[in-house]
């Protein structure tokens, strides 16, 4: 099985219960692990989906609350 890459991330979240929010409600720094494909992001208790051709600025989506978020990878760990 291969390694799960991780990184160190900026994340915003860009919506607030479905509705864009100018500037992005909430912004987070940390360490994350991303999938073999890049298309799952675990980032401290939240899992992200990848949204395949973007979404209004978000490259991923939480699987929970449904929100997008834009995940900006800094450093390889």
């Amino acid at each position: 099985m291969p390694n799960k890459p991780k990184y160190r991330v900026a994340i915003t979240r860009l919506t607030d219960n479905g509705a864009y929010v100018y500037a992005g409600c909430e912004k987070l720094r940390g360490e994350a692990v991303f999938s073999p494909s890049y298309n799952h992001c675990y980032f401290q208790d939240r899992e992200l989906r990848k949204i395949k051709g973007g979404s209004g600025g978000g490259n991923y989506q939480g699987i929970v609350d449904n929100e997008i978020y834009r995940v900006m990878k800094f450093e390889k760990l």
